[in-house]
């Protein structure tokens, strides 16, 4: 049983490269298995042909990235920060982790956006990301769809780490501070106002200067220097 799965995690990790290298056209199970270093013959005993493989392989990734979510989520009960600061800590762990793995960032983006994710995964993909989702609805306002927001949230990251893996823009802090600006602002006009009034009346008590009362949008932001200034992004 081990061998076995250790045979089927090769052709996942091989699907991954070789869609991050060729694309998802011109990937076949032969050029699979001949990254693995297996015979052929072995993907259809793992698996039940190469859509199989590639929609295991996309799961694998979407469980990857939820399991980072969750273990970076503390940061956001973190009171002594500013709900915004708290926000960016989350973003920048799962934004690092999204660009870790190159591969892994072109073998998503290209099946995410491809006719063959919506035909053989994306019903898998929305029902494994219900809990998270779920999770954020008390963030919003009642009236808000918390599900086109994390999807809207989920789009426009994708969206800039192609840019990254395209060369059009630096994978660096300043890309990094951007891409949360723009999710941050799409996001804040949604949020619940008892969400930003507890963070409201948790800093009332230390500050009474109505700047650091407004919705916790103080943040570090890494200047020129590779230095933490503060500063307001609202």
């Amino acid at each position: 049983m081990k061998r076995n799965e250790n045979i089927r995690q090769a052709f996942i990790q091989s699907a991954i490269r070789v869609v991050a290298r060729v694309g998802l056209d011109k990937t076949t199970t032969k050029a699979i298995a001949a990254d693995a270093g297996l015979n052929e013959a072995y993907i259809y005993r793992c698996f039940e042909g190469k859509e199989d493989l590639l929609r295991a392989a996309f799961h694998m990734a979407d469980v990857n990235f939820a399991s980072i979510i969750r273990q970076n989520l503390f940061h956001m009960k973190n009171s002594d920060l500013p709900w915004k600061e708290r926000a960016f800590r989350l973003w920048s762990a799962c934004w690092r982790f999204v660009l870790e793995s190159r591969d892994v960032c072109a073998f998503y983006l290209r099946y995410y956006y491809s006719a063959n994710c919506r035909k053989y995964a994306y019903e898998e993909h929305l029902q494994y990301f219900q809990e998270l989702i779920a999770m954020t609805a008390s963030a919003f306002r009642p009236e808000t769809n918390a599900y086109m927001v994390v999807h809207q949230m989920f789009d426009t990251m994708l969206s800039f780490a192609a840019r990254v893996l395209g060369g059009e823009i630096p994978d660096d802090d300043a890309t990094t501070v951007l891409a949360f600006e723009q999710i941050y602002s799409f996001v804040v006009p949604m949020s619940a106002r008892s969400f930003c009034s507890r963070e409201i009346s948790g800093r009332r008590n230390k500050n009474s200067d109505s700047r650091q009362i407004h919705m916790g949008c103080e943040i570090n932001v890494e200047n020129s220097h590779g230095c933490f200034s503060r500063g307001s992004l609202c």
